[in-house]
């Protein structure tokens, strides 16, 4: 009996010698190309989250200003363009911001009362600090959409914030009476239109 228990431990000993054990045999095209899918979608995330050295040409891209914003035209003229700036304001900006692409625009019209001017750049602003340095009290900054706006405070005219890691608005009132709640909306449309 004792003898019976040996041989039918050996016997299962040698059986499990016996059994072949289960590899997966793996592709090597399917590896290489789980490798490629990965990097690919770390530079995209790099390119247009704004993240890594990807966001580098991120910050390069052009930036097109629609023609029209908060239903009015985009002002054009270089007669208008000059009085208002607008080309000037540009090439400092893009000087100080390490080449980054801004465009500076101007929407409505100067005999209008409506008149909005919109700074748009590449890459990342810090928000809080632009308005904290500008000297407004949190009581006049205000949250309108999904802008960060101050109001009308001295000399400064109301204006809007909005930003994320590739690109950062922000948009301002040039005629009198207009309160951040004319200025929030446009800042909120040119972001989504500039992305």
């Amino acid at each position: 009996m004792g003898g019976g228990a040996g041989g039918k431990a050996a016997a299962d000993a040698g059986g499990e010698k016996g059994k072949k054990k289960l590899q997966l045999r793996r592709n090597p095209w399917v590896t290489v190309g789980g490798v490629v899918l990965v990097l690919l979608l770390l530079a995209g995330f790099g390119y247009f989250g704004g993240f890594g050295p990807l966001s580098r040409l991120n910050t390069a891209r052009g930036i097109t200003p629609p023609a029209k914003l908060a239903g009015l035209d985009r002002i054009t003229d270089p007669d208008i363009r000059g009085q208002l700036q607008l080309d000037q304001t540009r090439q400092a900006l893009s000087r100080i911001n390490d080449g980054k692409q801004v465009t500076v625009e101007a929407y409505g019209n100067l005999d209008g009362k409506r008149l909005f001017v919109l700074i748009a750049l590449r890459g990342k602003v810090d928000i809080d600090k632009t308005i904290k340095d500008s000297g407004a009290t949190p009581d006049k900054v205000k949250t309108v959409g999904k802008s960060t706006c101050v109001e009308s405070i001295a000399n400064l005219p109301a204006q809007c914030y909005r930003g994320s890691h590739t690109l950062t608005i922000i948009a301002q009132a040039a005629n009198d009476g207009a309160t951040v709640e004319d200025v929030g909306p446009v800042s909120d449309e040119a972001f989504t239109a500039m992305k």
